[in-house]
């Protein structure tokens, strides 16, 4: 199956919605080959897919193929059981993933982007660094975006805390940019960690695809910090992101308030982003994801909840099924399954038609409009659909505002 993402990448490009919407259309990526290249189905095809598609063949995909496991390059694509399911239920998620290293863990344990400026701050530099080996230490799997500055501290405060970190390329997997990482690249693989790309082998660094990759870093993640951003960085497109996905954001607050190197930070914070002051802050805000690991980590790091916790009920000890989405969390906004939540999605569910659609979708909907809230696993199980579909139809219901996605991997009908 890898060849036929391979031959859709290579035809419609990284990082282009249309690629999926294809998929959804004939089936898989095998049937969008069959229908394109073997039928010529090119309605859907720009004049540009279509002169790409004239110099394309499956050959090509299969060299891609026999180059890569050549050079110990791992490819994931979006049918694999070990695609990130994070990653997977974004917007335009990639059709694969070419990596090397480990991607284990993202399925499991508590991920954390970061993002900052590259001519970071010594204010800036200190509270990355000492926030990140912190959160490494608690086991945390630090992702960012490999470029020089933040991205730079994160993964090295990681490496020498001894955790695990994902760096995501704006480049092909086998470039060496930014120059000169290939020593930081191969300490994270030896650290169990990963280096990623959307994009083929030996593509150049671009800025439009430092944008692109930067919906991937805040995809892997349950939230993204902002470090330090300045009101034209490129750190704010992640944390745009990271909104839009429905994932929480965090902020440091800014050294100076008058510094134009923070008025991108000082934006979140007065729109209602969660401001962050050291690593127990992000303990305190998922730590039920934590409970089981506290005695172990008290005794390699005296982190005590006694002596530094400040917890009061964690967010799942309301009583009812009340959480706080990445959406309106930055906004202080709690929101729980009730009424008004079921008569909304179904307003969303009259316009999105459901008798014109498979069935699914209604089966779907109606799961949720009984139960409320709930996670990828249950919705995939009590529906009986298979796991390879779900999360396209979870994705078409998102795209239609029937539903929305919460950090964990939930669902619940669209507030």
């Amino acid at each position: 199956m890898k060849e036929y993402y391979l031959w859709l990448l290579q035809l419609m490009g990284a990082a282009n919605p249309k690629s999926l919407l294809l998929i959804q259309r004939y089936g898989s990526a095998e049937l969008a080959y069959e229908a394109i290249a073997r039928e010529n189905d090119v309605r859907f095809l720009s004049p540009a897919e279509k002169k790409r598609l004239a110099a394309l063949s499956l050959d090509n995909s299969e060299r891609i193929l026999e180059e890569c496991g050549n050079k110990g390059i791992g490819i994931i694509t979006l049918d694999d059981g070990d695609y990130p399911y994070r990653l997977k239920n974004i917007y335009n998620p990639p059709l694969l993933l070419f990596y090397k290293g480990s991607l284990k863990g993202l399925n499991s344990e508590v991920c954390i982007s970061g993002v900052g400026a590259r001519g970071a701050t010594e204010y800036t530099a200190k509270v990355t660094k000492r926030t990140c080996t912190d959160l490494a230490k608690l086991g945390v799997i630090l992702v960012s975006g490999m470029a020089n500055g933040v991205d730079h501290i994160i993964h090295s405060s990681a490496v020498e805390a001894g955790g695990k970190t994902i760096g995501v390329l704006a480049c092909g997997i086998d470039v060496d940019y930014p120059r000169g990482s290939s020593q930081l690249r191969k300490q994270i693989c030896d650290l169990s960690g990963a280096y990623i790309s959307e994009l083929m082998p030996n593509t150049p660094a671009s800025k439009a695809y430092f944008q692109a990759r930067n919906r991937i870093i805040s995809g892997l993640s349950l939230g993204t910090i902002v470090f330090q951003a300045g009101m034209g960085s490129g750190s704010l497109i992640t944390a745009d992101h990271a909104v839009q996905q429905g994932r929480d954001l965090f902020c440091f607050p800014p050294r100076d308030v008058f510094s134009a190197d923070y008025c991108g930070v000082i934006k979140y914070l007065r729109d209602g982003a969660i401001p962050l002051f050291n690593y127990l802050d992000v303990v305190n805000y998922y730590f039920d994801s934590f409970t089981d690991k506290l005695d172990e980590l008290n005794r390699k790091y005296d982190v005590s909840p006694e002596k530094h916790f400040a917890f009061g009920k964690s967010k799942t000890d309301a009583g009812d099924d009340t959480s706080v989405s990445g959406k309106n969390a930055d906004k202080g906004i709690r929101k729980k399954t009730s009424s008004a939540c079921v008569k909304r999605g179904g307003d969303a569910a009259e316009k999105f038609g459901f008798d014109k659609n498979e069935p699914e979708y209604k089966v779907i909907y109606d799961f949720l409009k009984q139960n409320g809230k709930q996670q990828l696993e249950a919705i995939t199980d009590s529906c009986n659909i298979s796991p390879d579909d779900i999360s396209l139809y979870l994705l078409e219901l998102e795209m239609a505002d029937v539903i929305e996605s919460f950090p964990g991997a939930y669902y619940g009908l669209k507030l």
